[in-house]
């Protein structure tokens, strides 16, 4: 059985990464190297619309991007209870039809698979999808546990503004009240976090949508995904 102390020692080896694209890249290929996985998908969630997209793929023939790969997290019950639930799931092959719909089995394949939630101050920001599981591998709940584990500790690892980094025109606290934002937080929950009021908060999100030339919040974070500035 996988030791949690070597789940943490792999992530924090992703400190050594030179750019926030290795980090994605080494977080995703870890469940190859860690786990009965031979495939696995990195997708990130934003909360303002439901939406997820895909970010890349990776498999024991190489590393592909996925960012065609969009869709509503409402068409995905079983992604849903996952990331509400913030733990991590295993979808048999003989369940597959009964939680997804036909629109996205494909019956030449082996649809069993994992959904690990990656999740950061209890906000899930993406997950992954594991696929191509051993033949002879069998799901418990400790098993679940470490997955959880690991998309707990890859959010926390892969945090894009965890140092305050300014984004194209924002400012620090600007891309940082925006990262939040896409997490779902709210202005309450903000100001807390940060130690600053409300109404600041409003003030930044208000500088942020100008400096974009969006119209709204949705817009601005939708913006700022799309370019890959936020998480």
């Amino acid at each position: 059985m996988l030791k949690q102390s070597t789940i943490h020692e792999y992530i924090s080896n992703l400190d050594k990464a030179l750019s926030q694209e290795e980090k994605l890249h080494l977080c995703t290929k870890g469940l190859l190297e860690l786990f009965p996985i031979q495939e696995a998908h990195l997708f990130r969630y934003a909360p303002l619309g439901n939406i997820v997209e895909g970010i890349i793929k990776i498999n024991t023939s190489g590393l592909y991007y996925i960012g065609h790969v969009r869709d509503d997290l409402r068409n995905l019950p079983p992604i849903n209870t996952s990331l509400r639930k913030r733990r991590a799931m295993y979808i048999s092959n003989e369940e597959f039809f009964e939680k997804y719909g036909s629109k996205y089995t494909n019956p030449n394949e082996r649809n069993d698979h994992f959904i690990i939630p990656i999740c950061f101050s209890s906000n899930p920001v993406g997950y992954f999808i594991g696929r191509e599981l051993n033949t002879d591998f069998t799901s418990d709940e400790n098993f679940l546990t470490i997955l959880t584990l690991y998309g707990k500790l890859v959010g926390e690892i892969i945090e894009t503004n965890k140092e305050g980094q300014s984004i194209g025109k924002l400012s620090k606290r600007e891309s940082e009240v925006m990262q939040r934002i896409s997490w779902g937080e709210s202005i309450k929950e903000m100001a807390n976090s940060m130690e600053i009021s409300e109404y600041t908060v409003k003030d930044y999100i208000k500088s942020a949508i100008k400096k974009l030339e969006v119209n709204n919040r949705v817009e601005a974070v939708a913006e700022l995904l799309r370019k890959g500035f936020i998480s």
